[in-house]
């Protein structure tokens, strides 16, 4: 179960005691958490700068208010709040364009995300030993998003006031079924034509593309689907083609289940799915949680994805 809070800029805050309905996104592949609070019409609430929802003594969620509605029929008002979590200011502030010689996660986390709110992250003693550039017109989401590939090979998250710079994963193993997480529906979504089986790199100016990367995905087997990448240009290099294979296998492959109840603490646990249709599916990880809570009840949809693909 869920809880609210509401934070106002004289420094203020309120528990919120009624909500009428909750939507709250939350996707490893989308920087931005999203949360919508359908709420009884009161002035203040109106005021709201930051929104921030609690699971117990966990902070889930916390980010700036993005829009706020109000809708009056029939005699009736309500307001409408939209907002983001914490990335919300990355992706909405431009980077200083610089180059960074061997930068570490506390300069890192100096430039692009404690002037944000973001006041753990983590931290270690070995910096990236190499030169970061940051581009004119990169967000600072971007400037941190190339760190975090470069360094870790990873994506960086941002969950409440936290940011998680070596890939986010949770500890444990979800097993979808009757002897685990009870599920109401399944749907399988097979999207072969997603994937790409092979790159050509162009790596020098005079040169061909003659540099191949392959996909190892076996569901790659037999299939056709060729890219031509040139790494001379600028914001191109290899990692764009790696990138480019990600992407399609993500793309290549989702399973959704709706389950009872709110389950945020489900995004990025490693999982399977027992089911009698389909038969025992494995080597899934969870990358997304919609949670939604209205008058008939709390529902999570749960996204599954295929893991090291």
């Amino acid at each position: 179960m869920l809880s609210f809070e509401l934070f106002f800029s004289d420094k203020s805050r309120e528990v919120l005691p009624h909500v009428l309905s909750v939507k709250l996104d939350c996707q490893l592949d989308v920087p931005a958490d999203s949360l919508t609070l359908t709420l009884p019409f009161a002035k203040k609430y109106r005021e709201a700068v930051l929104a921030a929802a609690w699971e117990g003594d966990i902070l889930r969620f916390y980010g700036p208010v993005d829009e706020v509605i109000t809708v009056s029929q029939s005699g009736k008002h309500i307001l409408r709040l939209y907002a983001r979590s914490l990335a919300a200011f990355l992706l909405d502030n431009e980077a200083e364009p610089l180059t960074y010689a061997n930068p570490s996660n506390k300069l890192m986390a100096e430039r692009h995300l404690l002037p944000f709110g973001v006041t753990e992250y983590d931290n270690e003693r070995h910096p990236l030993y190499d030169s970061l550039q940051i581009d004119k017109g990169m967000s600072h989401w971007q400037a941190l998003e190339r760190f975090c590939r470069k360094r870790y090979g990873s994506l960086p998250r941002i969950e409440g006031k936290r940011a998680y710079l070596k890939g986010f994963v949770r500890e444990g193993k979800a097993v979808f079924g009757e002897n685990g997480v009870r599920y109401y529906s399944l749907r399988e979504c097979r999207r072969p034509c997603r994937l790409i089986s092979e790159i050509r790199v162009r790596l020098n100016a005079i040169g061909g593309y003659s540099s191949v990367m392959r996909n190892n995905n076996p569901d790659c087997a037999g299939r056709s689907r060729v890219r031509y990448l040139n790494a001379t240009a600028d914001n191109v290099n290899l990692d764009t083609a790696r990138q480019m294979l990600e992407k399609g296998n993500r793309e290549a492959y989702l399973l959704k289940l709706q389950c009872a109840g709110t389950r945020v603490d489900l995004l990025g646990m490693e999982a399977a799915v027992e089911d009698s249709g389909p038969g025992r599916i494995d080597g899934l990880r969870v990358t997304g949680v919609c949670c939604e809570m209205n008058e008939k009840g709390e529902l999570t949809t749960v996204s599954l994805r295929k893991e090291n693909v």
